[in-house]
């Protein structure tokens, strides 16, 4: 006989999740509209979800007994959708798998590729609190956003264990390590491909910066002062951080920022920060080191091509810009 599938809580999130939706988008309804949306989804459990939201006040119904509509009652401007889900799908009651299918038995049996993104967040929480486990809480994080791990990366402490309580102040930081040290590989990564781009004019030096330093434009709370080193051919060799850090001449020194060019014998530099206001217009300092950089980089016979300053949604090229 062949073992039937078990469904994990983010799976029932999600299924929950779909059918509220199509709910929510809806004054009133027949059961059978909601079938008509939800045709991938089973009608005993779309008519499952409807009851329980019937019984919990927040629908009511109307006509016949075999085929009624369904309307929202006042307490709909109350209801949270997640906040409800959540109550009936991550329960202690939920059947939990044997041992060889925990996640850390997995990840040996199988290695970490072979796990779900909340297996992984399960080990990295590695504890749970009565009436809720280690599984159930990464089951949660990934339900509740979606496997953006982008996005969870930048989430508080307290913001997590409002989603789920194991999240301490342990398992919040072992988490933050796992995803920044993430973050590190594939920039180490990119670092070592960066010799198949090449710079040939402005609009490559934008479209390099805003692909590689996309983390500098979106998440970074302080303004960050980076180099991208060019060979003679005007081929990246790598980009590199110089300061962290208001940009003012003592961080962002002429010495400090072509000491990496030596270094790595580079011919040409683009100088790139962040602006953390959304605003990358260049200020006043900025033009002043930028000069300053230029004419300390053409005693040493190696020129600055642009200086690109980024923003969570834009991006300035001072060359562009006819400040360089």
């Amino acid at each position: 006989m062949p073992k039937l599938k078990t469904q994990t809580d983010a799976e029932r999130f999600t299924r929950y999740q779909a059918v509220i939706s199509v709910l929510l988008a809806k004054d009133c309804f027949y059961k059978a509209d909601i079938c008509e949306a939800l045709k991938a989804e089973k009608a005993v459990f779309i008519g499952r979800v409807i009851g329980e939201l019937v019984q919990d006040g927040y629908l009511t119904s109307v006509g016949l007994k075999t085929k009624p509509q369904y309307s929202w009652s006042a307490k709909r401007d109350g209801f949270k959708a997640g906040r409800w889900i959540d109550q009936r799908v991550f329960t202690a009651t939920v059947k939990r798998s044997p041992s060889m299918d925990r996640p850390r038995e997995r990840l040996l049996r199988l290695g970490p590729s072979g796990l779900k993104i909340s297996e992984l967040l399960a080990i990295l929480i590695r504890s749970g609190l009565q009436g809720e486990s280690a599984l159930q809480a990464g089951e949660k994080l990934a339900a509740f956003f979606g496997n953006d791990l982008e996005k969870l990366s930048l989430q508080a402490r307290g913001e997590l264990k409002q989603i789920s309580r194991p999240i301490g102040e342990t398992a919040y930081c072992q988490i933050m390590a796992a995803l920044e040290l993430g973050k590190r590989l594939v920039n180490q990564r990119e670092a070592k491909s960066a010799l198949r781009h090449k710079i040939r004019n402005t609009a490559d030096a934008l479209s390099y910066c805003q692909e590689h330093f996309m983390r500098l434009a979106r998440e970074a709370k302080q303004e960050e002062f980076h180099v991208v080193l060019l060979d003679e051919k005007h081929n990246v060799i790598k980009p590199e951080q110089i300061t962290v850090g208001l940009l003012n001449e003592s961080l962002a020194h002429p010495r400090e920022v072509l000491k990496p060019a030596i270094r790595e014998s580079a011919s040409a530099l683009i100088l790139v920060h962040n602006h953390t206001s959304g605003d990358p217009t260049p200020s006043q300092d900025d033009k002043i080191i930028t000069k300053e950089i230029k004419k300390a980089a053409e005693t040493l016979g190696l020129r600055i091509l642009d200086h690109i300053i980024l923003s969570k949604d834009k991006a300035l090229s001072m060359v562009e810009e006819k400040i360089l």
